[in-house]
């Protein structure tokens, strides 16, 4: 289960015409959770950093913890995470860095984020 999961994401980065080229950090399985680590060149020569750790319990993936850093010129344009700080927003755990802010966040997976990314590159 984890592995068809952790295909899926694949695929997503993939098959996204954003995306120009996907480098894999880091990457592995164990029986019970896993983690991605992918640094993806987008078409807009921007570089969107993935980081997933996720779990499996009671045939149910939960994803334990993620972080989607996008930027330019090593200047950070938009990052996703569910770190657990951030405490007075309404959407603890999950938040959205802007500049120099923190807003709420839906939680977030690769397909929203390549999603709202293609809003803003194309």
């Amino acid at each position: 289960m984890l592995e068809n999961y952790l295909a899926d994401i694949k695929a997503s980065l993939t098959a996204s015409s954003i995306v120009r080229d996907i480098e894999v950090l880091e990457e592995f399985i164990t029986s019970v959770s896993g983690y991605l680590e992918c640094r993806l060149l987008m078409i807009d020569n921007s570089v969107l950093y993935i980081a997933e750790y996720f779990s499996i319990s009671e045939d149910v993936i939960k994803r334990d913890k993620y972080s989607y850093h996008h930027q330019k010129n090593n200047v950070l344009l938009i990052r996703w995470d569910n770190a657990p700080h951030h405490r007075e927003l309404p959407t603890f755990p999950f938040h959205v860095h802007m500049k120099d802010s923190v807003f709420e966040s839906k939680e977030m997976t690769v397909e929203d984020v390549l999603k709202e990314l293609a809003e803003m590159i194309t």
